[in-house]
């Protein structure tokens, strides 16, 4: 294992929290350190955050991308945008918004942004 993917460790358990706590709903630590040992882009962001008290806007950005590809849009930039395209799919074809809204499971969607950046500043 990398030193680099070792420092991403406390960056990116501190992010994705714990079972009952994290703002992340139905998306397991496994995934995301699957994904981190991929980037080494994201190893050093997540580095970063495990050891510095304020988080960039640059490394805001790059944590944004990674929550996007962990909702499985990895072309998105926006968790915001994922949000819309997520309600959009699951109300394709609907004759309204309101018409039929069994079987969505809004706890499946990722935060919003303002609530992402709250996330990361706690």
């Amino acid at each position: 294992m990398s030193k680099r993917l070792r420092d991403a460790f406390i960056g990116l358990h501190a992010f994705t929290g714990c079972d009952s706590t994290s703002c992340f709903a139905g998306k397991g630590k496994l995934k995301a350190l699957k994904m981190l040992e991929g980037d080494q882009d994201h190893q050093d962001t997540f580095s970063r955050i495990g050891t510095l008290e304020t988080i960039s806007g640059q490394d805001m950005q790059l944590i944004e991308t990674f929550v996007c590809q962990l909702y499985g849009k990895p072309s998105h930039t926006s968790v915001d945008k994922v949000r819309y395209d997520k309600v959009r799919q699951c109300f394709k074809g609907k004759k309204g918004i309101l018409s039929n809204s069994e079987g969505v499971d809004l706890s499946q969607m990722p935060p919003c942004q303002d609530v992402l950046m709250l996330h990361t500043q706690s």
